[in-house]
């Protein structure tokens, strides 16, 4: 059997790592590079492929992610519109830095809402996980810093 045998948790899984990679400047950084290993939901896909997960687990894995993305799609489209509207203000010919400080923040609650997706998200899977599987989880993302 291999290792992602179900076709539908297979493109769950490579949509979900492109989406929770949006929004993080980690993702425009190469693969190899030195340093700690990156916050976005492309790293723990990535590593979790290296845990031998049975099908149970690749199923409650599965659930944790779903049910996150849309909640994550939402802070998504609402920090590309943050970002969007501070572009336009920037343009524009008069510039309201009032203005220009709450679309910031509005932006930077987004990413901050997503962050803490992600780090929620991590918490539930390391659950899923026996203590070998987080013990070599925590090994590769040492060995990654």
């Amino acid at each position: 059997m291999t290792r992602h045998s179900n076709p539908h948790v297979r493109r769950f899984l490579i949509a979900s790592s492109l989406a929770f990679g949006l929004g993080s400047g980690a993702l425009a950084q190469p693969e190899d590079r030195p340093g700690p290993m990156p916050s976005h939901g492309m790293g723990m896909h990535r590593m979790l492929r290296h845990l031998d997960l049975s099908d149970a687990q690749r199923d409650q894995v599965f659930k944790i992610f779903h049910d996150q993305s849309p909640a994550m799609h939402e802070r998504m489209k609402a920090m590309r519109a943050a970002r969007k509207d501070l572009e336009k203000l920037a343009l524009a010919s008069a510039f309201d830095r009032e203005r220009a400080r709450a679309i910031a923040d509005s932006e930077a609650k987004a990413i901050a809402d997503m962050e803490l997706l992600r780090a929620e998200s991590m918490a539930r899977v390391r659950q899923v996980l026996t203590s070998e599987q987080r013990a070599k989880l925590d090994q590769m993302r040492e060995h990654r810093r």
